[in-house]
């Protein structure tokens, strides 16, 4: 019987295939690009005059610029499950809330995951009979099962082959770091050091006076000495780091997440950081060259660990920026997409391929160097960056799109659009079926993006007004809407900025927080109310609050906000779960080596 059905399903889906093949044409090749961090200010199709970014402007050319394309988070977990799903990653726990301070994936062995019913856009197009792969960076959960023997990741979310790093890239990569650490001031190293001398002079006096057997003494010793280890071990790389519990040292946190995967196989650890771009950017080269003669059309995910600190680059890269270290990333990257954007070209493929290129936030303007170096990007004149979700400068994002032949060449569009538009435009332009038509259990998720193919190749706006909500972890910090003439966004939380800043203080890992009195002003009492179309950068006094067009639009937007808090309910934060994100041993890939 089994067997029988088996066959059954088999030949159902042969049909089905046959039928999508004689209902559409050919639907296009999809190649999508993904930077990590990068300031919508970093680019010379953005106005940059200073960083050379030849490739990505090449691609704007030949395309259409959008110039207020927004993130959906303002870190790098939740953007990408996004952008991937079409869904704000508040609906599946895929962001953080107080009083836990994690705001991304931060351990490749850990169960907080995108979860494995949720749909991506890996998953619609492979169910279209499209070739799909994953190069680069994933940070959306392993999903190991028991004892690690399988770590599929992006494999059990649409993607066929994944060649990449499972987590992000952390300053602790650029090692190597010590292993033996001895906090000398610290009571509890002091009480360890302490318990440890006093059982060798223990064992030395009873060896001296013969009171107990070689053998027995032996074996005493060894098993103390291995469980003072042991203390020390958990001290000194797991708990005595910082005030997260789930920190671990230096050496430790290299050691167990700097890897990098062939599908579900471990290749190399740690990674080596010098020639990454270039080693990535042949894989995709390679898929490409592989697949340029196929029946069947492929997905390429090429996603960028640049320019995520740590800055690294190729030897040759190295100093040739004006902008420092990071400058040389950006450049490093805008190189390695024209060695893809090449390789279209070369093997026949540019025509029947629609690219896509974005960033999952804006840039990190707190990030500096061991060296004092600033190793941040640039928003421009927004305000804000990285970890502010209702702030500008942390959600606003380059977004280009180019299909020869089908889509427009130097357009620029100036509405509103999201990263979660993708999955819906992408099927749209490729003349494919819906999404609920293509995989059966997205009946009940709702998209959160919308299809702006018709606003991509004729200008047109969607219909109606338009409202974006800009989460920051949890909580809603913003609202957006888009009418025919206006783009209000009403600010419900303020930022606490350094004095003459955007931005909160200086260092590799700080950045503004989305909760806590140190941070953020609750103002939804009395929200700020921007006209984005009259004031794009938010320069301005806000809207005057006793006007009539504060009263009504504030008004419609709390309604909106109500409606909403009653209509769809968050799942619970994954990533506020101490037991979700700590490092579980049984879940490392390739464990315990």
């Amino acid at each position: 019987m089994k067997s029988k059905l088996t066959m059954l399903y088999g030949a159902a889906w042969v049909v089905w295939t046959c039928g999508v093949a004689d209902s559409y044409p050919r639907p296009p090749n999809v190649l999508v690009f993904l930077a990590d961090d990068l300031g919508i200010g970093d680019l010379g199709c953005y106005g940059n005059s200073t960083i050379n970014t030849p490739n990505i402007d090449r691609l704007a050319t030949e395309g259409v610029k959008l110039t207020h394309h927004l993130a959906a988070a303002p870190f790098c977990t939740p953007s990408r499950a996004a952008m991937l799903t079409g869904r704000y990653p508040a609906r599946y726990g895929l962001v953080y809330k107080a009083p836990v301070l994690a705001p991304v994936i931060v351990h490749a062995a850990s169960r907080a995951a995108l979860p494995l019913d949720e749909v991506t856009l890996g998953s619609a197009l492979a169910a279209a009979n499209y070739t799909t792969a994953l190069i680069g960076k994933w940070h959306l959960g392993m999903y190991c099962d028991w004892m690690g023997r399988s770590c599929p990741g992006p494999l059990k979310h649409g993607f066929q082959s994944f060649f990449g790093i499972p987590v992000t890239l952390f300053q602790e990569f650029r090692g190597p770091h010590p292993f033996w650490i001895f906090k000398l001031d610290e009571p509890r190293f002091q009480g360890l050091a302490v318990t440890w001398l006093v059982t060798v002079l223990t064992l030395l006096v009873a060896w001296k006076k013969r009171t107990v057997r070689f053998s027995v003494l032996f074996s005493f010793a060894v098993i103390t000495n291995f469980l003072l280890f042991l203390v020390w071990f958990v001290f000194a790389h797991i708990s005595e780091n910082d005030d997260c519990v789930w920190h671990m040292s230096p050496w430790m946190h290299r050691f167990l997440n700097s890897m990098l995967l062939r599908d579900d196989v471990v290749v190399e650890k740690p990674i080596q950081l010098d020639g990454l771009s270039q080693r990535l950017a042949q894989e995709s080269r390679e898929f490409l060259a592989a697949h340029a003669n196929d029946d069947r059309p492929f997905f390429l995910f090429h996603s960028f660990p640049h320019v995520h600190t740590p800055m690294f680059s190729a030897p040759y890269r190295a100093g040739v920026s004006k902008h420092g270290r990071y400058g040389d990333n950006v450049e490093e990257m805008d190189e390695s997409l024209g060695v893809v954007l090449d390789a279209l070209k070369e093997y026949g493929l540019e025509d029947n391929t629609l690219v896509y290129f974005t960033s999952d936030q804006g840039g990190h303007l707190e990030a500096i160097d061991h060296d004092g170096q600033r190793i941040g990007g640039h928003n421009g004149r927004f305000k804000g960056g990285k970890g502010q979700g209702g702030s500008e400068g942390g959600i606003r994002v380059p977004g280009i799109f180019r299909w020869p032949g089908h889509l427009p060449s130097g357009v620029t569009i100036d509405t509103p659009t999201s990263l979660m538009d993708l999955l819906p435009t992408v099927l749209s332009l490729a003349n494919l079926p819906s999404l609920p038509q293509l995989v059966p259990s997205a009946a009940d998720k709702e998209l959160d993006g919308v299809d702006i193919s018709e606003l991509l190749i004729h200008g047109k706006q969607p219909e109606g007004h338009r409202v974006f909500l800009h989460h920051c972890a949890q909580y809603i910090h913003a609202i957006r809407l888009v009418t025919e003439l206006h783009v209000y966004k009403m600010h419900v939380a303020k930022y606490k900025w350094s004095p003459g800043s955007t931005q909160c203080g200086w260092g590799y890992n700080t950045a503004c927080l989305c909760f806590g009195e140190e941070f953020v002003t609750d103002i939804s009492s009395e929200p700020e109310l921007y006209d984005l179309v009259k004031d794009p950068f938010e320069e301005g006094q806000p809207i005057d609050p006793s006007t009539q067009e504060y009263i009504r639009v504030v008004r419609s937007l709390q309604n909106y906000l109500k409606q909403w808090h009653h209509r769809v309910r968050y799942a619970p934060s994954q990533l506020a779960n101490v037991a979700e994100i700590m490092w579980r041993p049984w879940l490392q890939p390739q464990f315990p080596f």
